[in-house]
């Protein structure tokens, strides 16, 4: 398997190896695929992903189900999200992609001022996750924030996401606080 090193390094051109201009192919569970810097011919396959991986871990869906549907169904407005980050932060988002199908995805939002990379949405295609694409996606991201010199990387999960709260810590994550999300009608 390719080390996020080499990944980063390959995926920012400053590899001459020929796959700088594909990405870099990595194996992971059962799975051969490529990470590489997001597209804009990539934003359908993106979005679609987004609307069928955060069912039962999407801030959203809690509120459509103690509320009803507020405006747009709950898969729309995670859309909307991560939409806003592939149109504000394009070249911090990264594509894991498999026999020519985009098949996960990790957008970023970079601070600066705090050297700090934000993870903002981390997502696999349902059929292909345990596959160890969100990990690859995860050490690619991890070695983006360290090529452009941060020094920290922060994500957040919900209470209900199990698997979430088993990955993240080992990437290194700790969890650090809790919070609450409160929600009305006016």
């Amino acid at each position: 398997m390719t080390t996020p090193k080499k990944i980063w390094s390959m995926l920012s051109g400053r590899d001459t190896q020929p796959a700088e201009a594909d990405g870099v192919e990595t194996q992971g569970e059962d799975l051969k695929f490529t990470i590489r810097k997001y597209r804009t011919r990539d934003r359908d396959a993106v979005l679609a992903i987004a609307a069928e991986s955060f069912a039962g871990v999407c801030l959203d869906e809690n509120i459509e189900k103690a509320f009803g549907p507020v405006g747009a169904d709950w898969r729309e407005h995670k859309k909307d999200s991560v939409d806003y980050d592939l149109i504000n932060s394009p070249s911090d988002t990264l594509v894991a992609v498999a026999d020519g199908e985009v098949v996960g995805f990790v957008c970023n939002r970079i601070y600066h001022s705090r050297s700090l990379g934000h993870v903002a949405n981390l997502a696999v295609a349902t059929r292909h996750q345990g596959k160890g694409v969100g990990k690859a996606l995860m050490q690619a991201t991890f070695a983006h924030f360290r090529r452009i010199g941060l020094q920290y990387a922060r994500i957040e999960t919900l209470e209900q996401n199990e698997r979430g709260q088993k990955f993240y810590p080992s990437l290194g994550f700790q969890e650090i606080g809790r919070q609450i999300f409160y929600f009305t009608k006016l």
